[in-house]
């Protein structure tokens, strides 16, 4: 059977393959529209935050979906099987977007971008943030729905964002050091210095465990910050604090652990045995090892410590290091994984 292209059939089929492209363009214009993503209940929140925001005239693929027409379609395809997510009720929850840098940058030109942004008593370079890899959602998640954004994902610029650079230390891909003078972000004279965190009830307590040491020293520039408070002890502890602890605590007592640390309990952690060893400890201490398990004496002690007194020991019996679990062949040289992380906690 022979087909013959005629006036007739050409002039349908170019009726049909218009009406199909029309309604393709319609469909995917109507599918990225934020009042088409409400009729979902689901989305609704996120809608209404969206017509509050200053972003309600920007359609949702133009920020949810990586520029270019590949992206594009590949996103409406992924979007197939949302009814079905939402009949079911088979999609994550909380419903988080994603919003890449590039999207933003459709809108926003690169003055933005390139030159400084002064408001609100803050001055922006968004050039250094970008290069070092920062997506602009890590202040501005909330700029497109506002408080329909759960708590959690929530970011807002905070001084203690900007302090993960602006520490003295962090040096740009130009070479700039990204100083922690206070005039270089803040233009005006009577700013609140000090980060929100500080206002928490209990920062006192908890400031070591949360606090980052280059962004305290941004503000902090004094060596002896931390020790004014901390009874003169070494702070943040040195790396080689566990073998000098002791004698620390020889010379100010338990009190100056105290502030930071349950001095019962998280001695407890490494000290199984009293602490300092009381007199007559040596002559007992191949029992007391036996007993608490030789980890616990390289909590603090290495193999030298043991070579000492023993080096010329030769017990003749080859089940010598066999008396005590977990000696035998594990003898470590240095302390064990366990007292590092003890002494990366107390310094934090």
């Amino acid at each position: 059977m022979r087909f013959r292209l005629t006036q007739r059939g050409i002039t349908i089929g170019a009726i049909v393959l218009t009406v199909v492209v029309v309604a393709i363009g319609v469909v995917l214009a109507t599918s990225s529209s934020p009042r088409f993503c409400g009729a979902c209940k689901s989305h609704v929140p996120y809608v209404d935050g969206w017509q509050a925001s200053a972003h309600d005239g920007v359609n949702c693929e133009q920020c949810h979906t990586k520029p270019g027409p590949f992206f594009f379609l590949t996103a409406k395809l992924e979007a197939l099987q949302q009814p079905v997510h939402q009949l079911t009720g088979d999609y994550e929850k909380p419903i988080l977007g994603t919003v890449l840098n590039q999207s933003c940058r459709r809108c926003h030109s690169n003055d933005i971008l390139y030159n400084p942004v002064s408001k609100g008593g803050i001055r922006v370079q968004h050039r250094h943030l970008i290069e070092a890899g920062f997506l602009c959602v890590r202040c501005h998640s909330t700029q497109g729905h506002g408080e329909a954004v759960p708590a959690g994902s929530r970011t807002y610029p905070s001084m203690d964002q900007c302090l993960l650079c602006h520490n003295n230390e962090y040096t740009t891909a130009s070479g700039q050091v990204a100083t922690a003078e206070c005039d270089l972000c803040h233009t005006k004279r009577d700013y609140a210095a000090v980060p929100a965190s500080h206002d928490d009830a209990d920062w006192l307590d908890d400031h070591g465990s949360v606090g980052i040491l280059s962004t305290c020293s941004a503000c902090h520039v004094e060596d002896d910050a931390c020790a004014r408070c901390h009874d003169g002890v070494e702070m943040p502890h040195a790396d080689t604090w566990i073998s000098k602890h002791g004698a620390t605590v020889d010379a100010k007592g338990k009190r100056a652990c105290a502030d930071c640390h349950d001095t019962e309990e998280y001695c407890a952690t490494c000290h199984q045995v009293k602490m300092p060893h009381p007199k007559g400890f040596l002559g007992d201490h191949p029992a007391t090892a036996e007993r608490v398990g030789t980890t616990t004496c390289f909590n603090c002690h290495v193999v030298a410590n043991c070579q000492a007194c023993h080096e010329e020991h030769n017990a003749g019996d080859p089940r010598a290091h066999q008396l005590f679990k977990g000696v035998k062949y594990k003898m470590p040289s240095t302390p064990a994984a366990s007292a590092t992380a003890v002494t990366t906690g107390a310094g934090e």
